[in-house]
């Protein structure tokens, strides 16, 4: 945990550092889940970023926006406090070397609009509007978490997802720790697909932070909670 607060405090400083100095020189941070970004990035990310707050229980606040995120993806463990942490779990060890032991949860049991809403923007619900069950694995995961107190967690919209990673996703890492490196579901259906087959992901890999896709509503993807 110690190590964590360490890697965050140089980053952040050297960060500055090389804006001031306007300095060329780029330093590998790749172990740490850093990439390397242009000065402008940063200076936006740490804009961004300012008003994400980390409560120490879990949950990130976000003054501007005024929404609560969780701080860890669906199934990994948050450990630390509001200045130290991670979500690897209490022990600091890897579960999953590959995912820290987030879990990958299917959108709609059916490719079907069994799991969502008709009415634009289509949206995860348990009722289906078709007449044919269908149950949500992501939608249940958000629905039946009590981090921080707090029983009305929700999957992440569409719209919600492109907000958190519209700026620097180094400085996104420092308020979200050991996200995965993969797509991440969001509430949102896929409006342009007539047969209701898929649904939107956001990606938060270094190589395509930000960017979107509509997968198979019975595909896998990582989830994060909002409120």
């Amino acid at each position: 945990m110690r190590k964590l607060l360490i890697i965050k405090s140089l980053f952040t400083l050297l960060a500055v550092g090389f804006l001031s100095m306007g300095c060329e020189e780029k330093l590998d941070r790749s172990p740490y889940g850093f990439q390397e970004e242009d000065d402008s990035d940063l200076i936006a990310g740490a804009i961004f970023f300012q008003s994400f707050t980390n409560v120490g229980d879990g949950t990130v606040t976000d003054s501007t926006s005024g929404l609560m995120w969780k701080t860890c993806s669906q199934g990994q463990v948050f450990s630390g406090d509001a200045t130290s942490y991670s979500c690897r779990g209490a022990s600091g060890t890897l579960s999953n070397p590959s995912s820290f032991g987030a879990t990958e949860l299917q959108y709609c049991n059916v490719d079907l609009n069994a799991c969502n809403t008709l009415g634009l923007p289509q949206t995860l619900s348990t009722t289906s509007p078709i007449g044919i069950a269908g149950s949500s694995e992501a939608y249940d995961s958000c629905a039946n978490d009590n981090t921080g107190g707090h029983s009305d967690w929700r999957v992440a919209s569409f719209l919600e997802l492109k907000y958190l990673s519209s700026n620097s996703r180094n400085f996104m890492i420092l308020k979200f720790p050991d996200t995965i490196e993969s797509f991440y579901w969001s509430s949102t259906a896929n409006e342009q697909d007539a047969g209701g087959k898929t649904a939107r992901a956001v990606s938060f890999s270094r190589d395509r932070f930000g960017e979107d896709e509509a997968f198979s509503k019975t595909s896998r993807y990582f989830v994060r909670c909002v409120r």
